[in-house]
């Protein structure tokens, strides 16, 4: 991107035009401030917390055990939390065990990870569209510590183990979420608790639970944007999922 001492940039945008003038003005600034009043026309919500957790949902959708038989099943995870989760289980009895449920507890800023806000992040993207690499431009994002729960119920200790070491080994030693914007927010396990304490009814099965407590380290992003060397600005816009082999 190459840019000139002095320049008119006229930018335009659904609501009308915007120029911006400069006079030896630093590129960065020049930067900011088209997308700060691009920004102000557009409603962009990233969905990080929904992206985050549904790609949590499916890497430990994809865990199994072997049963009795030695035959692989497959066991799904929900999202509920533990509360919700027993309650459903003492009502319904079509619930198959062994069954993984994950739950958002809590959100946190971090601050020792935390950029200025005047800085900006660009990056490069390849476009099918146009054939070449283009550039991206953003605001820093905003660091986060968000906390998950995710807790194990099965019938037999053998089966809760499988699924344990499966998680173990799944965050080792950490999980990298992936979503559409970036793929270095990192989850990691923080503790582990025997949580079987749900006694059964008579003639009822009793319930073993162990539950995990998990921090994600991630980023909630900026609106992103291409600007190009003529001074336009486009809005960034990828509309795509991450899914993985089982």
């Amino acid at each position: 991107m190459s840019y000139s001492n002095n320049f008119t940039t006229t930018t335009s945008f659904e609501r009308g035009d915007i120029t911006v003038s400069s006079s030896g003005q630093d590129p960065n600034q020049w930067c900011r401030e088209l997308i700060r009043e691009r920004t102000k026309n557009t409603n962009v919500i990233p969905h990080f917390y929904r992206q985050v957790l549904q790609y949590m949902i499916s890497k430990l959708g994809t865990l199994s055990y072997l049963n009795s038989e030695t035959k692989l099943v497959p066991v799904k995870c929900i999202h509920a939390n533990p509360e919700r989760a027993i309650a459903k289980l003492k009502q319904e009895t079509n619930i198959i065990l062994p069954i993984i449920s994950i739950n958002q507890n809590s959100s946190n800023n971090a601050d020792d990870r935390r950029r200025g806000a005047a800085q900006i992040v660009n990056k490069t993207f390849w476009s099918e569209l146009k054939k070449r690499a283009v550039r991206v431009v953003s605001e820093a994002p905003r660091a986060v510590d968000v906390d998950f729960g995710i807790n194990v119920w099965c019938k037999y200790k053998a089966d809760i183990d499988q699924l344990v070491e499966q998680i173990r080994l799944l965050f080792n030693p950490h999980l990298i979420v992936k979503n559409e914007y970036t793929d270095v927010a990192q989850a990691y396990i923080e503790s582990e608790n025997d949580e079987s304490t749900f006694e059964a009814a008579d003639r009822k099965e009793r319930i073993v639970r162990r539950s995990f407590k998990i921090k994600l380290e991630g980023y909630i992003p900026n609106p992103q944007f291409i600007i190009t060397s003529t001074g336009e600005i486009e809005e960034f816009n990828l509309e795509a999922s991450i899914y993985e082999k089982k």
